[in-house]
């Protein structure tokens, strides 16, 4: 008689039975002869019991070491300049900056999906730069670099010609309806720089494609009299930085400005504007400004951001900083926590495919001690 379709599965199942229970029976016997207490084969190995698998939490035991990490960097800068110069409360708001950047960026690891083609077409990277006017007003209007038309600012940088009292206080990407472009403003500090000079603006431009959603975040705080203020702008999900910028109001060249991120690894979600007063302090209310340039990336890897750190007790320092074979330029960051100490220099090498950057960084006073110099990249494919 044929067995029907119903018998058959009937006596696949009891097989499958008489399978697991075999299977049962050995490794119960193993573990009796290993003295482990556990008499289920599931839970117990050949060395003995198997814990339970801990409870997944919200971030993995390697995000939670990244986050530390993350947390020690910030802590470094912050311990490098004086107590009273610093406001350590301002440090903590990147908490919440750091815990989201990771988890987007768990995200895109687990979920990003290879593609035929980078996200920046190759080569369409360029650098427009523009020299403001030589005079010598202490505070020299905001002047722009603007992209070609149809391109996107990317980033952007910025170079002063007028010594150690020269400050820069935005770099700023701007997107409008008419078009793209990059804001410099340098000022005098207290002191006054004694003969003309003028600043340099640089912009990095490209042809994007639409799906990348290109697009510019920015976070304005409050006027404060504080030694120091940050304003961050984290990135919306699933975007990662390809540049930044900051801008402080009112600070009449005696606060200047710094961009940190929230990542010392090759990815980052999060730029913060860091503002600080110069060594003898402002008496004056400014207002701090970050802007993030947020992209989504076609192929994972295409964004990477790059960073280091330099100590110097030298009154001034300059580093070079360069992409990955294969990537170019597409925005820069910095900063410097000790007081009295900012960048001059936060530029590109050369205009075309840019892959170098140059940092330069001086302290208005003589240095007491090492200060450090933190300097940021972002490239892409």
């Amino acid at each position: 008689m044929s067995d029907s379709p119903l018998r058959l599965r009937v006596g696949t199942s009891h097989k499958r039975s008489l399978v697991e229970h075999t299977l049962r029976h050995r490794h119960a016997t193993r573990a009796a002869g290993s003295g482990c207490r556990h008499r289920m084969w599931r839970t117990c190995g050949a060395l003995g019991p198997r814990p339970d698998p801990p409870a997944r939490s919200v971030l993995t035991n390697r995000e939670k070491d990244i986050v530390k990490a993350r947390s020690k960097i910030f802590g470094t800068l912050v311990t490098s300049a004086s107590a009273g110069a610093l406001n350590i409360r301002s440090m903590r708001k990147w908490a919440p900056a750091v815990a989201l950047g990771l988890t987007v960026l768990a995200t895109q690891a687990l979920g990003a999906s290879p593609a035929a083609a980078a996200s920046i077409p190759a080569g369409s990277v360029q650098v427009v730069t523009k020299p403001s006017p030589v005079n010598t007003l202490a505070t020299k209007e905001p002047f722009r670099a603007n992209c070609p038309a149809g391109q996107r600012v990317l980033g952007g940088g910025a170079l002063t010609v007028g010594g150690v009292h020269a400050v820069i206080t935005e770099m700023q990407p701007i997107h409008t309806a008419n078009g793209d472009s990059f804001e410099v403003t340098a000022a005098a500090d207290q002191f006054g720089v004694a003969v003309a000079w003028n600043f340099q603006v640089f912009a990095f431009c490209a042809s994007v494609p639409a799906a990348l959603g290109v697009e510019i975040v920015s976070k304005t705080n409050a006027p404060t009299s504080g030694g120091t203020d940050q304003a961050a702008a984290p990135c919306p999900a699933g975007k990662q930085l390809i540049g930044a910028g900051g801008k402080i109001a009112n600070g009449n060249g005696q606060v200047d400005l710094g961009i940190f991120t929230n990542s010392s690894g090759s990815f980052a979600t999060t730029s913060a504007a860091f503002a600080k007063e110069d060594a003898d302090g402002f008496a004056g209310n400014y207002t701090v400004t970050g802007y993030s340039v947020c992209a989504r990336p076609t192929v994972f890897g295409d964004f990477q951001q790059v960073k280091t750190q330099f100590s110097t007790t030298a009154a001034s320092q300059k580093r070079p900083l360069s992409c990955p074979s294969g990537l170019r330029l597409t925005g820069l960051a910095g900063g410097i926590a000790a007081p009295g100490t900012h960048f001059q220099e936060i530029a590109p090498r050369t205009t075309n495919a840019p892959n170098i950057a140059d940092f330069g960084a001086q302290s208005s006073i003589p240095p007491s001690g090492p200060w450090t110099m933190e300097t940021t990249i972002f490239c892409a494919k």
